[in-house]
């Protein structure tokens, strides 16, 4: 993923920006935010066209749930970019429990008793914004103490 490969980058960027951490997280996150928002419109539209050219006809998923699976990797690559900006506050621990919390969830919301497909785009939306919260959470935290 390319977000994690600039992890590094966007810690300086945090280091950088210490007394407006929060502030400084919001071009990342609307940057994005809008590739996120077009890829999940193109997995709408050409993502089941895509997934018969590249595996066979045997592989069916329509539009919708492509989108929703975009949406859940957008999800992703904001907790990525939520926790290097916890790294950079040096919140080691709210970081690894962001994360923990995150996978936690998504297991949980695994064993839900609906559609294999909608507890997956569930388990895979809510477990990131569970870890995205807890990141945030702590960098409010360090803002108003500091």
């Amino acid at each position: 993923m390319p977000l994690t490969a600039m992890q590094g980058n966007l810690i300086a960027h945090f280091v950088d920006q210490r007394t407006h951490r929060l502030k400084a997280l919001v071009a990342p996150a609307a940057l994005v935010g809008a590739v996120g928002a077009a890829g999940i419109a193109l997995a709408a539209a050409f993502g089941p066209w895509l997934l018969r050219e590249g595996f066979g006809d045997e592989y069916l998923a329509d539009g919708a749930l492509l989108a929703w699976f975009t949406a859940a990797a957008v999800a992703i690559a904001l907790l990525t970019l939520t926790g290097a900006a916890t790294v950079a506050a040096a919140l080691h621990r709210a970081y690894a429990v962001g994360w923990l919390s995150a996978t936690v969830a998504s297991t949980l919301l695994l064993l839900l008793p609906l559609e294999l497909e909608l507890r997956t785009v569930i388990a895979l939306l809510c477990g990131p914004l569970l870890g995205m919260a807890v990141h945030l959470a702590a960098l409010a935290r360090l803002h108003t103490a500091g």
